[in-house]
């Protein structure tokens, strides 16, 4: 038998979205100008903080990565691929991800 638990009340997951302009000098007029912001309520936000502190020890990701990770960037990741690989003649394949327009792709819905 499952049992419906809710823990988070609804209202935290509701926001409103305003569309915000990626470029001044750019069309405004043209849609993909903006980019939608979403704005939540501040006691979800402190709840989101909360849970991070209670879970952030549980929460254990490999020593190679370095995206999404607190005191981590893409400097450490090219630190430790030249350290382990090409510092010992070996060579390395590189293949990057530009999801720099994905956000660009996603459609918001405006309530007013």
């Amino acid at each position: 038998m499952l049992v419906s638990c809710r823990i988070v009340p609804s209202a935290f997951g509701r926001g409103i979205v305003i569309p915000l302009v990626k470029n001044t000098d750019g069309n405004i007029a043209d849609s993909s100008n903006y980019r939608g912001i979403d704005l939540r309520p501040i006691i979800s936000k402190i709840f989101e903080c909360l849970m991070m502190d209670m879970v952030r020890g549980k929460l254990i990701s490999s020593d190679l990565q370095f995206g999404f990770k607190s005191n981590s960037s893409c400097r450490h990741a090219i630190i430790a691929l030249q350290a382990g690989v090409i510092d010992n003649g070996g060579t390395a394949t590189l293949c990057a991800l530009d999801i720099s327009k994905a956000f660009d792709r996603v459609h918001f819905l405006l309530i007013n």
